[in-house]
């Protein structure tokens, strides 16, 4: 199974038909998924919409940034885009706290919470975005000789999507 996020069209984007309604991979990355199945594939599909479009935006910002950040580093706990994630959500401490488990041996377990549209209200979103960004930037000052901020880093992220 996987998950992409689509746009409802009324148009084909191909003959420019507006007989049916036409679902639309929403990025590059949502069609890339999509073309794990094949064409004319019938697929089982449960929709659910978003009514703050910048909220997506903002997520698709974020993972931008963890592929970006991924891409620069050559520490393989950072090489990926999820591992650049995970990093994240360890520093920010982003727990789910019915989640935390104290094994007897006193080690303590963690799961980390989710940050899909759907489970993460807007306003904490912001502030875990907030604070991952953060962290971004910490791992790409630490590890590169040119210091940048936060707003210098969505820059770079968003130049990088306008130029591929």
């Amino acid at each position: 199974m996987i998950e992409i996020f689509t746009q409802i069209r009324n148009k084909c984007p191909f003959c420019e038909s507006q007989i049916g309604v036409f679902f639309l991979p929403n990025t590059e990355d949502d069609r890339d998924k999509a073309r794990e199945y094949k064409l004319f594939q019938i697929v089982k599909t449960t929709i659910q919409g978003f009514r703050k479009q910048r909220s997506l935006k903002q997520l698709n910002t974020y993972w931008k940034a963890c592929e970006f950040i991924a891409d620069s580093a050559e520490n393989k706990q950072w090489g990926t885009k999820y591992k650049v994630d995970f990093q994240c959500r360890v520093e920010a401490h982003f727990v789910d706290p019915s989640l935390v488990v104290v094994r007897p041996d006193g080690s303590i377990q963690f799961a980390y919470r989710s940050i899909a549209v759907k489970n993460l209200p807007h306003i904490e979103a912001c502030n875990y975005f907030d604070q991952a960004f953060g962290v971004m930037v910490d791992f790409w000052n630490a590890t590169h000789h040119d210091k940048i901020t936060q707003d210098e880093l969505i820059e770079m992220v968003k130049e990088s999507m306008n130029a591929a």
